[in-house]
């Protein structure tokens, strides 16, 4: 059995295709298998992937358009690998991410999960100046995913037996690995490798551009279900509150700010009591969440200003 499974599911993407394949055919680490889910595809993408001879390739095709969660899933029911990477159609590895991501777990067992550091990337494969560096130390991850995302998709590499017992979650479309993330840095140690591995895809196709109303409905649900962990229940305006935190709007008025303490107490009342979170570190990601949202909020008036100075949670740690 190959040591290592790579999973991607791809759905017409004829245009870019070629470039994802041949960034994994042309890894320095070669004992893996590659798994291609072809969901449905209408266009030409089919053609082009059976155009390649690597015996390391294996299609698997949906007869109809099944979505993201299923073919994601699918892919990893076929795999037989040790490891299992996730990777996207529209990305390109660098040549060394597998075998840089492989030597590090097999020297450092008590790690489940690695990603990367990313470089953005538009339609013709230029570099965009825009990227995701990750610096945080793996202690402090599972408290910034109660607030954000801290892996890049087509980064990630995983030890088998760290996938939950569902794979991705049905009805989390655009979110799905938001949750299987965060249901693995609940249970094991992860982290992000701190190089650049990766040349992530910034375009018109990107689920992350689409969809935009779909996405917010299924972030608020996946936000129910993280902190129904904290025995928290969120009311819709508390939900309003996070995403104040998490998104770029400004703050407009004393009372969401108000709104926004408010919650973040709750966070941390409520993990004081069941214990989820390393408390010092979930006070420093509830201190740095905050003076995310006083940066948005000074610029508005004194009265948010003095707000924000004199919160308690100004001077954590």
């Amino acid at each position: 059995m190959p040591k290592l499974s790579i999973v991607m599911p791809v759905y017409n993407r004829e245009d870019l295709i070629n470039y994802s394949v041949n960034s994994i055919l042309n890894q320095t680490f070669k004992d893996f298998e590659f798994i291609i889910v072809n969901d449905g595809s209408t266009d030409k993408t089919l053609d082009i992937l059976n155009s390649f001879s690597d015996k390391r390739i294996k299609i698997f095709n949906n007869q109809t358009n099944k979505g993201i969660v299923y073919s994601r899933n699918r892919g990893i029911k076929e795999a037989s690998g040790k490891y299992i990477s996730m990777f996207d159609s529209d990305d390109i590895a660098y040549p060394t991410k597998n075998e840089e991501q492989i030597n590090f777990l097999d020297k450092n067992s008590n790690y489940a999960m690695l990603g990367s550091w990313a470089k953005f990337i538009d339609k013709n494969n230029n570099h965009t100046g825009q990227s995701w560096k990750l610096t945080e130390k793996s202690n402090k991850i599972p408290s910034i995913m109660l607030f954000r995302n801290y892996f890049v998709q087509a980064s990630v590499m995983l030890k088998r037996e760290a996938l939950p017992e569902h794979l991705y979650s049905a009805g989390y479309d655009i979110v799905e690995d938001s949750k299987m993330w965060f249901e693995i840095s609940l249970k094991h140690k992860v982290w992000n490798l701190q190089k650049y591995l990766l040349n992530y895809r910034v375009h018109t196709g990107n689920v992350t551009n689409t969809g935009n109303e779909k996405q917010l409905r299924h972030s608020r649900k996946l936000y129910k279900y993280i902190f129904n962990h904290l025995n928290i229940q969120p009311t819709e305006q508390e939900l309003d509150a996070h995403f104040l935190i998490k998104n770029n709007k400004k703050i407009k008025s004393v009372s969401e700010l108000i709104e926004i303490e408010n919650w973040l107490y709750k966070i941390e009342e409520h993990n004081n009591k069941v214990q989820l979170y390393d408390r010092r570190m979930l006070k420093k990601v509830i201190k740095n969440r905050w003076l995310k949202v006083c940066s948005k909020a000074k610029s508005e008036h004194l009265k948010m200003l003095w707000r924000c100075v004199k919160s308690p949670i100004l001077y954590y740690y």
